[in-house]
């Protein structure tokens, strides 16, 4: 349900279907598919933590920190 979540907050933000494989994938982790210079960018400008190839914990998520990194990852531009 949280990639499920996580995509729709994207879709709903970007106006793109471009997030949607995130609900697809399967375990505790996904992968945005960004530059290392990006996830730099998430996590000086908006704080949000991720591996440098863009593998973030979708099990950390939750229904209130969803819209907070929808948020995040639209504003930096991903």
């Amino acid at each position: 349900g949280l990639r499920t979540q996580l995509a729709e907050a994207l879709r709903e933000r970007s106006g793109s279907d471009r997030f949607g494989f995130i609900a697809d994938h399967r375990g505790m982790f996904s992968r945005l598919g960004t530059s290392s210079d990006m996830v730099d960018k998430l996590r000086e400008d908006h704080g949000i933590y991720m591996v440098g190839d863009s593998r973030m914990n979708i099990a950390g998520l939750n229904s209130a920190t969803i819209p907070v990194l929808a948020k995040a990852i639209i504003d930096a531009g991903v």
